[in-house]
Parts: structure tokens; C-alpha cells; sequence
């Protein structure tokens, strides 16, 4: 699970999710910092369509901070707290799977991220696909492979312009291992 929280961190970090709370984001009309490149899917920038509240988006920011620290009970509270206030914003869901995730509710954490996908824009493939792409990572750390291959092909299909993308998420769906029978007795 630490590999998983790690990888989750990560990806967060590197697509541009995580924000700390003190950081705001940039103002409406702002230019891009960085421009990806052709296929690469980025976050979306200034076009607002996750339906979010200042106040959903606020506590959901706080639920991904929790969880960087290693906090995923407070991760989950926030996360519970941001739905409440605003049931159609996605990042809640997802905070709330990998929080789970973190905590080893494999079903909970799923049935999560699984809501999130389905609350991104339709038009918001690199939304859906941190979603999908957590949902697959946290199968197979359970060592649930043919559901965690399943989801990476997913991925793969959404992503599919990005090859780096596309390699990482073979290499975990190949890489990925059903948990050791239980140990047999020691043969006399």
C-alpha cells in the first residue's frame, strides 16, 4: 500500500492535481506555465468544466493534502465533507479512493474512483483518466490482476497519444501479481 500512496503522490504531484492549500490557482485568463506535448494529455487549464464550489474544491484540495502527509482518516473525512457540500465534483470521489486505498478498502476505494470517472466533463479525458489510472493501480496492489489489467487497458485506450503513459501503465499491468497462496505446511 505505501507503494501504491507513493505512486498516487506522484502522479498527483506530477499532473498538476495536488496543490497545497496556500497555493492558489491561477487566476482566470492566466497563460498556461507550460505547454505538453501534441498527445500528451495535461490538466485542463482556466475552463472550469468539474462542476466544483469554492467550497467543494477547497475541502477536496485539503482531503489531497491530508493524504500526501500520510493522514488518509483525515483525507477521508475531508473527502466525505467535500461530497456533502457538493455531490457532482469529482475530486472529492477521487480523494476519497485513494484515501481508502491507503486505509486497504480495495471495494470502497474502487466503487470511489469508479465515481469520480463518471463525474469528470465527458470532454475531460486526463480527468478521467487520473481516475481510471488510480482505480487500476490500487487493483493491483490488491494483487486483483485481471480487474487491474482490465482498468490499465482502459487507461491505456484513453491516453493512447501518450506513449510514456501508455508504457508505464503496460509495465504495471504486466508486472502485477495475485497475492502468495497461503503457505503451505513445510513438507517432513
Amino acid at each position: 500500500m505505501r507503494l501504491m500512496a507513493t505512486l498516487a503522490l506522484g502522479l498527483l504531484v506530477v499532473t498538476g492535481v495536488a496543490h497545497a492549500e496556500d497555493s492558489p490557482r491561477p487566476p482566470e485568463g492566466a497563460a498556461p506555465a507550460a505547454t505538453a506535448a501534441p498527445g500528451v494529455l495535461k490538466a485542463p487549464e482556466n475552463v472550469n468544466a468539474e462542476p466544483s464550489t469554492p467550497a467543494s474544491a477547497e475541502l477536496s484540495s485539503r482531503a489531497a493534502t491530508a493524504e500526501m502527509k500520510g493522514d488518509p482518516q483525515d483525507s477521508l473525512k475531508l473527502a466525505d465533507q467535500a461530497i456533502l457540500v457538493n455531490a457532482r465534483d469529482p475530486w472529492p470521489y477521487y480523494d476519497k479512493g485513494m484515501a481508502l486505498a491507503r486505509v486497504g478498502d480495495v471495494n470502497g476505494a474502487v466503487a470511489s474512483l469508479l465515481a469520480a470517472e463518471q463525474h469528470f466533463a465527458p470532454g475531460d479525458q486526463w480527468g478521467r483518466s487520473v481516475a481510471v489510472f488510480g482505480r487500476a493501480h490500487t487493483l493491483a496492489e490488491a494483487g486483483r490482476c485481471e480487474e487491474a489489467r482490465a482498468a490499465f487497458q482502459e487507461y491505456m485506450s484513453i491516453v493512447r497519444g501518450d506513449p510514456e503513459a501508455v508504457a508505464l501503465a503496460s509495465r504495471y499491468s504486466r508486472d502485477c501479481r495475485p497475492p502468495a497462496a497461503a503457505a503451505a505446511p513445510a513438507a517432513k
